[in-house]
């Protein structure tokens, strides 16, 4: 596949590159396929990806198909480490 054919943060995101990621091998599987190796450059529509380029990461907790709202995610991300 040519540079196109998949995600600019393809090496980078821990759903690709950490085994487990999801609990769940296919549904992990499955994300790469529809968002990470898409010719129709779904990442745009990747909320991992969406999120990375907003806040500059990503906390773990996000899934591609996620619902939250970058905001919301920042929102959770600061509870979960507010001592």
């Amino acid at each position: 596949m040519g540079n196109a054919d998949y995600c600019p943060n393809i090496k980078a995101c821990k759903l690709v590159t950490t085994y487990g990621f999801t609990g769940d091998e296919e549904q992990r599987l499955k994300y790469i396929q529809t968002f990470c190796w898409s010719v129709t450059k779904e990442w745009d529509s990747c909320k991992r990806w969406i999120v990375k380029n907003k806040l500059n990461f990503c906390p773990d907790f996000v899934l591609p198909d996620t619902e939250l709202t970058p905001e919301e995610i920042i929102d959770i991300f600061d509870r979960e480490h507010v001592n």
